[in-house]
């Protein structure tokens, strides 16, 4: 009740509305989110709300809510002029719950919307793009994981691309709608397309699978992430091996490097790791802040391997991607020219430089495999001062405190300074770092905007600053 004054501030609506757009109008996470805060000032931290049509109508309809609200207090007022004292208790409670009544009657016309003309629309659009899918010649190629999946994709569209017409999803438009939209946007000469997989809950990459119905598969990797939908592993990993029901086996190629990959039963025998994918062999590994260099052989053929991507493990998912284009027909020499294109992708361990410093911004990076593999690259780079930046880890269900204190004691070894946002996992990370006797300096953050703003005040030459995930004002 201390800060149930800021309810009060004239900034309050857009908070709501700053609140809805972060958590892309679900309600149910949007609520959530306003039920746990406390204080109306401190919500906007990472970004300010983007004044869009429906944020404009959606404030419009605030300021009708708080204009009848006050008409109603108004005409209680009035009345307690005749009726005596009770409307005047009716006007203040009224007064006093005006906050709620205005955050919870937001949720009427959303919900009213996405009943009657979000849904309706977008099952059209979802019939049309399975439509256009049936009659389009080209071959499909589906990635599906619990990380990495952008990655994978920009990789075969780069690489494919070389030799053949391919397009692939955009950005994290990886839901049904949003998959089919870009089916509309094809032109039906596409050799290959290439399609992302999200998966939240039980049943996302078979309802995919159905509208895409893929030649070829990569599984990039299973964890954690999403744990608090899913509610188990053994969910996550059956909901993303849903894909074996619509891709033949030898056409399946698996991470053998994720644990939970490696132990499920199918028919598929097509790994890829930094040693290998399907029959091709990997070897002559190097990584720097500049890309990464490897080779593939197999029955007298090589490929030399030359990417601008950053660390160790970018060499399975690239050489997985290889071994198909190789299939698909490219050639080697395209094949190569290919790679030589491939540059980190935007907030996934993108390196920059900064006053004699390298910044890598994997802030978009957010999964324990993610972690380890930055902090590997961190230990080995011979940098000056290896500077480790993060807020942990979002989604974690269940196994949130493990994590966290697994990724603080991995922390301990590998970097000389430790930048920790401040929220509710930063204690499990210090216990981690305290169990493991971390010598190094650490530095708590409580506005991270304000410290990105400012980094470069921050590094020297000589430093390698990683910053590994980012979360969202929605999750605290």
């Amino acid at each position: 009740m201390k800060y149930f004054w800021t309810r009060f501030l004239p900034s309050y609506p857009k908070v709501l509305l700053y609140m809805l757009q972060s958590t892309e109008y679900n309600l149910g996470q949007y609520l959530t989110w306003f039920n746990r805060t406390a204080d109306f000032r401190r919500v906007m931290k990472r970004r300010t709300l983007d004044m869009t049509k429906k944020v404009r109508i959606l404030l419009l309809a605030i300021q009708a809510i708080v204009f009848v609200i006050l008409l109603v207090i108004i005409a209680a007022v009035y009345l307690s002029t005749v009726y005596g004292q009770m409307w005047l208790l009716v006007a203040l409670l009224l007064l006093i719950t005006a906050p709620f009544i205005v955050a919870y009657g937001l949720a009427v016309p959303l919900f009213i919307g996405e009943l009657l003309i979000q849904r309706p629309r977008e099952k059209v659009i979802i019939a049309n793009a399975q439509k256009k899918l049936n009659d389009h010649p080209g071959r499909r190629i589906a990635v599906a994981g619990s990380f990495g999946k952008t990655t994978a994709k920009e990789i075969l569209k780069v690489v494919i691309g070389e030799g053949m017409n391919v397009a692939a999803t955009p950005g994290n438009m990886n839901t049904p709608i949003g998959i089919s939209r870009f089916v509309m946007k094809l032109k039906g000469d596409e050799d290959i397309l290439v399609f992302e997989l999200g998966e939240e809950k039980v049943g996302d990459v078979r309802e995919l699978s159905r509208l895409v119905h893929p030649e070829y598969a990569i599984i990039t990797g299973i964890n954690e992430a999403h744990l608090s939908s899913f509610g188990s592993l053994e969910n996550t990993v059956a909901t993303i091996f849903e894909i074996e029901k619509f891709v033949k086996p030898e056409k399946l190629y698996k991470n053998e490097q994720s644990p939970l990959v490696k132990s499920y039963k199918n028919k598929s025998t097509l790994w890829f790791s930094d040693e290998k994918a399907g029959d091709w062999q990997v070897g002559h590994i190097s990584t720097a802040i500049d890309g990464t260099e490897f080779t593939m052989t197999r029955q007298g053929e090589t490929i030399h391997a030359k990417t601008g991507l950053v660390g160790v493990h970018t060499v399975g998912v690239t050489a997985a991607a290889v071994a198909m284009a190789y299939e698909l027909g490219v050639s080697i020499e395209n094949i190569e020219n290919g790679l030589r294109k491939v540059r980190p992708f935007e907030h996934r361990m993108e390196p920059r430089p900064m006053h004699g410093a390298w910044v890598i911004d994997d802030t978009y990076n957010g999964n324990s495999q993610g972690v380890e593999a930055g902090l590997s690259f961190l230990k080995s780079s011979g940098a000056k001062r290896r500077i480790y930046v993060t807020p942990g880890l979002v989604e974690q269900g269940s196994k949130v405190r493990e994590i966290h204190e697994t990724i603080g004691r991995q922390i301990a070894g590998s970097v000389d300074v430790v930048v920790l946002m401040q929220n509710s996992v930063t204690e499990y990370i210090k216990a981690g770092l305290t169990r493991e006797k971390f010598n190094g300096k650490l530095i708590e953050i409580d506005n991270p905007l304000q410290f990105y703003t400012n980094l470069d005040q921050f590094v020297a030459a000589g430093d390698i600053v990683l910053m590994q995930n980012d979360w969202t004002d929605n999750y605290q």
